[in-house]
């Protein structure tokens, strides 16, 4: 039996990982593929893609999977290396704070073949993202640990901007090809045609680990759930959008309106930059406003 190929998804908070895995499922075609999510909020699969739900993995109608790694990224490989005759592909999508090397070296383990590792970048957000005294550590090794890196949101910057991100990679990935995408979109064949950009089977993951760092990540954040169950006024929750994100670094989640409860909105927000877009109708029982936040704990908050 060929075991399944591996490719790893990385990349700071709010950089569009979700967007990309997103747009891999919707449009594999002639391979199966099986998603791992491990970030801090759950993924937002197109509830056309959706066939039927069992334990942890979800079914998807054009033949993919996705599995949560709730209880573990280990478990999630073990679960779906059981299946390995089903599957021809296993993308992973670490959280944004994990070092996607390490995941791609734990991950080989189970022998999987690593076709490389993909890191996004957010346009805008990278600069300070990388020269911020909390953070930057965890961004810049991520950009180190890269075999190729989508430097995504292009469309909200300008040049100056611009050529300041491309100079963070620059200096963090001098080898690293790089794709500058809006909304992560691009040919997805781009993704799986880095096959052989490094050759792993002797388990040698030198090149994309630097020396360990001593910061312990998880004890650097902090999440939270903000939830109403009666929908809430356009303005009332656009005040609580800008609180929030004064407050965290990224927040993400549904959000019912009084003015038209019955449409489902959702949030994003990556710094300060908030949206709110219209994202279908409610299941039966879920009507309500949820989000997740993660913030920097004990990081001063902005004015």
């Amino acid at each position: 039996m060929t075991a399944p190929r591996l490719t790893v998804i990385g990349g700071y908070l709010g950089a569009g990982k979700t967007t990309l895995v997103n747009r891999l499922l919707a449009g594999a075609t002639g391979e199966r593929v099986a998603v791992i999510v491990n970030d801090f909020g759950s993924i937002n699969i197109d509830a056309e893609l959706i066939r039927s739900a069992d334990k942890d993995t979800v079914r998807l109608s054009n033949g993919c999977m996705c599995c949560s790694a709730s209880d573990g990224l280990a478990a999630a490989l073990a679960r779906l290396c059981a299946r390995a005759d089903e599957i021809d592909r296993i993308v992973i999508e670490t959280s944004g704070v994990s070092e996607p090397g390490k995941v791609a070296k734990n991950a080989h383990g189970f022998r999987l073949p690593l076709d490389a590792v993909i890191v996004m970048a957010d346009a805008e957000q990278l600069p300070a993202q990388a020269s911020n005294r909390y953070v930057g550590d965890v961004v810049r090794r991520q950009l180190a640990q890269a075999d190729l890196i989508l430097l995504n949101k292009i469309d909200l910057v300008g040049p100056e901007a611009l050529a300041r991100a491309r100079e963070e990679i620059l200096l963090n990935a001098p080898r690293s090809p790089v794709a500058e995408t809006t909304a992560a979109n691009l040919p997805l064949v781009l993704l799986f045609a880095s096959h052989g950009l490094r050759d792993r089977t002797d388990g040698n993951f030198d090149d994309l680990l630097a020396e360990p760092s001593a910061h312990r990540h998880e004890a650097s954040y902090e999440s939270w759930v903000v939830e109403r169950g009666q929908p809430i006024p356009r303005a009332e929750f656009e005040a609580m959008a800008n609180n929030l994100s004064a407050q965290a670094i990224r927040a993400k989640g549904h959000v019912q309106l009084a003015e038209g409860p019955d449409v489902r909105h959702l949030y994003q927000q990556v710094g300060r930059r908030w949206t709110l877009s219209e994202d279908g109708v409610w299941d039966v029982g879920t009507a309500g406003t949820r989000l997740v936040a993660i913030a920097i704990r004990d990081a001063p908050m902005a004015g």
